[in-house]
Parts: C-alpha cells; sequence; structure tokens
C-alpha cells in the first residue's frame, strides 16, 4: 500500500500545512500565546495537511491525508525539541493524535468534495 500512495501530493500537503499553521500563528499575533488558540491552529493545520494530501491522492486518499499530517506532526515535533523548547510527552501524544485525525477529516473532506 505504501507504494500506491501518492507520496508527491503527501510532501506538498504537509508543506501547505505547515504554511497554513504559520500563516495563522501570525495573524493570530497575542492570541496566539494561548494553549487553546494553539491547538486549534495547529489542527486546522492538520486539517488544510490532509485536505491537500487527499485532493492529490486518486486512491487511499485518507491514509495519504494521515501520513502527510502525521509528517507535519513530526517536523514540527523536531522543531520544537532542537529549539529547545519545554516539549512534554502528553503533549506530544496529544498533538499525534490530533495530527492522525485532523489530517484524516481533511482528507475525507477532499473525498466528499471530489465524489459531488
Amino acid at each position: 500500500m505504501l507504494r500506491e500512495l501518492h507520496w508527491a501530493g503527501i510532501v506538498f500537503g504537509a508543506a501547505s500545512g505547515l504554511v497554513a499553521s504559520f500563516v495563522l500563528f501570525a495573524f493570530s499575533g497575542s492570541l496566539g500565546g494561548n494553549l487553546v488558540t494553539q491547538i486549534i491552529i495547529q489542527s486546522l493545520g492538520f486539517v488544510v495537511a490532509g485536505y491537500v494530501a487527499g485532493r492529490f491522492s486518486l486512491i487511499h486518499g485518507i491514509t495519504a491525508g494521515g501520513v502527510a499530517a502525521l509528517s507535519l506532526f513530526f517536523i514540527i515535533a523536531a522543531a520544537t525539541i532542537a529549539a529547545g523548547a519545554g516539549a512534554n510527552i502528553f503533549g506530544l501524544v496529544l498533538l499525534g493524535f490530533l495530527a492522525i485525525f485532523g489530517g484524516s477529516a481533511g482528507a475525507e473532506l477532499a473525498e466528499r468534495r471530489r465524489h459531488r
């Protein structure tokens, strides 16, 4: 199944989700320091990543969306750890689950739009 995935779409989805998250954090301004706002913004980034990856994948779209969002999660987690920010295990596990479900939800949305 991994060979059947459209990897260019997955990479483009992860990049789109990263850009969407950066833009939303930039527009949130002082609200970006609030933990709930950060989680909502990052969840939207995961949904964008899943949507774009699901839109480019003709088969296994939901899996591609989940993989794209999970790739985005790994990028964010590695950047957080490399920056020396205090990353706790509970927060990373929660963010990982949000990535899987957000990416899959975004890909499901793309699938529904494709079949209209």
